[in-house]
């Protein structure tokens, strides 16, 4: 049954996904144009087509601030109306469990987010190729331009290329799962409040966010301050710290978010 919920879920968002991600598509272009003139026409002393460079860019920053928002808020409002509106009724009387309802929903909205969040990563570092490319002259080929940025990036974080991709995307497919539940559990909460259910989420929502916030910034400054070494701090150690305490709090925090969620949908259902 798990199966059939995944399969009307991605029915249900694939379209709205689809458009998404054509967006963050369409703003990579225009973002690839506006570099592209800053890097490459940056001493042709026309100031138009510079001008016209930066509202590109202007656009591509706006365009990938309002994706992420719109998949983080088409997310909360699909598990709303599914499970705690009039569809709560049908959904709720289906011979599933809470915790199979919850389960659909979380692997494929993190699928689609983790997606998302993929293609805006990707779209950020095409960005950064036409200035890769004006460095040229310094190097005698491509390859060899690579290999240094490689290697530099090998300097800084103290990891290899392929164990820091798998860093990244460990913390990111953690942190991702994590932020789905935290945004069911804030819907749930929400539905305790007597009145103004949907103001409540909100609040429980921005209440969330401050608590991870919070117990990030408290748990991550001593190792910050144990990674300074004569008045510099040590990149290499600190970003190893920040990918293990990242993925610990996510990890901790999303088990507590799940519990809280199916909790209150098994015990406390609230639909009037």
């Amino acid at each position: 049954m798990l199966k059939k919920l995944m399969k009307y879920e991605w029915k249900t968002i694939r379209n709205v996904l689809l458009v998404i991600n054509a967006f963050t598509v369409f703003s990579t272009i225009l973002g690839v144009i506006a570099m592209h003139n800053l890097a490459f026409g940056k001493n042709t002393g026309e100031p138009f087509p510079n001008l016209v460079a930066v509202l590109l860019f202007m656009v591509y920053y706006a365009t990938i601030i309002g994706v992420s928002f719109a998949m983080t808020v088409y997310i909360a409002v699909r598990f709303y109306r599914n499970l705690y509106t009039d569809e709560g009724y049908l959904m709720h009387t289906l011979p599933v469990t809470s915790r199979q309802l919850v389960l659909s929903k979380l692997i494929v909205h993190s699928g689609c987010l983790m997606l998302t969040t993929a293609l805006i990563y990707i779209s950020v570092c095409s960005l950064i190729v036409p200035f890769i490319i004006s460095l040229e002259n310094e190097f005698a080929s491509f390859s060899q331009m690579a290999s240094a940025l490689l290697e530099e990036c090998r300097d800084i974080f103290g990891l290899s290329v392929p164990r820091l991709l798998l860093c990244t995307i460990t913390t990111l497919g953690i942190s991702t799962i994590s932020g789905v539940l935290s945004i069911y559990c804030s819907v749930s909460l929400g539905q305790m409040f007597r009145k103004h259910k949907i103001m409540g989420s909100i609040l429980c929502y921005i209440a969330i966010l401050c608590l991870i916030q919070t117990l990030s910034t408290i748990l991550l400054m001593p190792q910050m301050i144990s990674s300074m070494s004569g008045g510099r701090l040590n990149m290499e150690i600190y970003f190893k710290s920040v990918f293990l305490t990242t993925g610990v709090i996510s990890m901790f925090l999303g088990i507590i978010f799940y519990l809280v969620t199916l909790h209150l949908m098994s015990k406390k259902l609230n639909l009037d």
